[in-house]
């Protein structure tokens, strides 16, 4: 409340608010009075799991749900056991808050309170006037009201959303095709990598095995760029269907994906995912992509450990067939829990967190005893950089000896960046920040190729960001590069500059625009010295974004 006031400058506005106040707990004091046990409860019911949502977020980032927010949690809605396995202990207090009020609303009120049959709608109509008023603005306005309103509202939102979205059919693929396109296009998604902390970035970063110089495949580094967003879901989408920063979401909604174009190009289509199991969906991705797929692999019978290098492998194994390609693979990356991404022989960092809990979590898990202190978060970015080593740098060195890259081309990123606290800011969360700060944003960028498959000379450190990669890859598969940037924006080899900018408001719905933040790539924060790590003599070299010979 206090900090919905501090937002308000004009009288009017906070009488408005207060008034708005005054009438939502109004509905909540209805709700607890209703003489109906069977209405009580379920409303008690209702409201509690509402407050649950907002202020489990709360208790976990520090900050207020969005609606945007709401969003990216509903299209993570498969992940909710890890959640809880992962933020257990921040939860338990939200529990708590959430049963109070539970049982608040559901106990039969200790005097007996005359309530007029009339009034028992009261709850509702309160709910129902958050959710329109909340249209009206965009979504936003929702704080300082009581903690059960803002999810319930969101969800009303979202379904009134989903229900006048008239379903569109996708576009057919309309761009010509006027090259020769690679034998071999290769997208390597990671995931939760920083750019700043790898050693083609920072002098200081984790060694990938990139900087070393190779005889017949060309590595161009396009330093730390933007990500799309700082979060899995969108950047991931964005990355399979393209789009500018002005029609990402219409490119989305009916434009044709990357497997589309891929297919009309004559492509055989494979997809390596690393992140789950059992033919289990995420980021986004539906039964409509699958059907454009040819080769879906997972890897079921794999520990979670090994699972990086079995994406190096297979990498391998389908550049070497016959038949063209496009292959995009979502790796383990570094996302959190980062205990045990990395075998004990890998762990050159240290003091790092406690090990052998999580051995086979992918991208979530309990951090017990992580409380969020400053000891806390050094263990925790060593974890991480030891992840690194493991998943990015013993992953490349596979890649790089064991795969004939001469007819391939490989583009390297990550979804998004991470906050890991180098400046001692508060909260747990890592990404996905309704308030996110320059670092959930920036990520590395490489491209690799065989000898003569790309132009070196045309890469230029900063000009690269996630929107440049979707019409690098349709250049690379053959289309006409004109019409492919009239639609998608420059590729990664044109000279025009480019915003250092990602987007924290992915989903921009209900009027409202999307909301941009710099990646401040110059001043992103380097923590190795005030972590205390130790590190592999080989790491110290000073590194520059931009070209490096390689060779295998």
């Amino acid at each position: 409340m206090t900090t919905r006031l501090a937002t308000i400058e004009e009288v009017t506005g906070i009488a408005a608010y207060l008034v708005l106040l005054g009438w939502t707990s109004l509905g909540l004091w209805i709700a607890a009075c209703t003489p109906s046990a069977v209405v009580r409860w379920a409303g008690a019911a209702i409201f509690a799991s509402s407050a649950f949502a907002l202020t489990s977020f709360r208790q976990v980032t520090g900050q207020f749900l969005t609606y945007d927010a709401f969003i990216n949690m509903l299209q993570s809605g498969g992940f909710v056991d890890d959640a809880v396995a992962q933020y257990g202990a921040s939860l338990s207090w939200s529990l708590v808050l959430s049963l109070l009020l539970l049982l608040g609303i559901g106990l039969r009120p200790t005097s007996r309170i005359a309530l007029p049959q009339i009034l028992a709608p009261v709850p509702y109509v309160a709910i129902a006037s958050v959710t329109a008023l909340l249209f009206i603005r965009g979504g936003d306005g929702a704080r300082g009201l009581p903690a059960n309103y803002p999810t319930l509202a969101y969800a009303g939102l979202y379904g009134i959303e989903t229900a006048l979205t008239p379903e569109q059919a996708r576009e057919k693929v309309g761009v010509p095709l006027s090259d020769e396109p690679v034998k071999h296009v290769v997208l390597v998604i990671d995931e939760s990598v920083s750019g700043q902390y790898l050693d083609i970035n920072s002098p200081s970063g984790v060694k990938t095995g990139l900087l070393q110089s190779r005889s017949d495949v060309e590595i161009s580094n396009f330093g730390i760029v933007p990500s799309i967003t700082n979060c899995s879901v969108g950047s991931n989408l964005s990355l399979r269907f393209g789009g500018t920063r002005e029609n990402y979401r219409d490119r989305i909604a009916r434009g044709p994906g990357i497997w589309a174009y891929a297919k009309a190009a004559g492509l055989r289509t494979v997809y390596i995912d690393a992140q789950r199991t059992g033919g289990a969906l995420h980021n986004g991705m539906d039964d409509e992509e699958i059907r454009l797929i040819d080769s879906f692999i997972q890897f079921d019978d794999s520990p979670v450990l090994r699972r990086d290098l079995r994406v190096a492998d297979q990498i391998a194994r389908e550049i070497a067939r016959p038949e063209p390609s496009l292959i995009i693979a979502n790796k383990i990356g570094a996302h959190f829990p980062v205990h045990d991404k990395f075998p004990d022989e890998q762990m050159v960092y240290r003091p790092a967190l406690p090990r052998g809990r999580f051995a086979d979590v992918t991208d979530t898990g309990s951090r017990e005893g992580f409380d969020g202190s400053e000891r806390s978060w050094r263990l925790y970015r060593n974890s991480y950089r030891n992840a690194l080593v493991w998943n990015v740098g013993v992953f490349f060195e596979r890649l790089l000896s064991t795969a004939d890259l001469s007819s391939s081309v490989v583009i390297y990123t990550a979804d998004h960046g991470q906050n890991l606290h180098e400046d001692g800011n508060l909260g747990l969360a890592t990404h996905c920040s309704s308030d996110p700060i320059g670092s959930e944003g920036a990520v590395p960028l490489v491209l690799i190729s065989g000898d003569g498959l790309h132009d070196p000379s045309g890469v230029r450190p900063g000009q690269g960001s996630h929107y440049r990669i979707f019409p690098s890859l349709l250049h690379f598969m053959g289309y006409d590069r004109e019409r492919t940037q009239a639609l998608y924006g420059p590729d990664l080899f044109d000279p025009s500059a480019e915003p250092d900018t990602f987007n924290a408001r992915f989903n921009a719905r209900l009027g409202q625009s999307p909301q941009w933040r710099s990646i401040n790539a110059d001043t992103l924060l380097n923590p190795v010295a005030q972590d205390g790590a130790m590190q592999d003599s080989t790491n110290s070299r000073a590194s520059k974004p931009g070209r490096s010979k390689a060779t295998r």
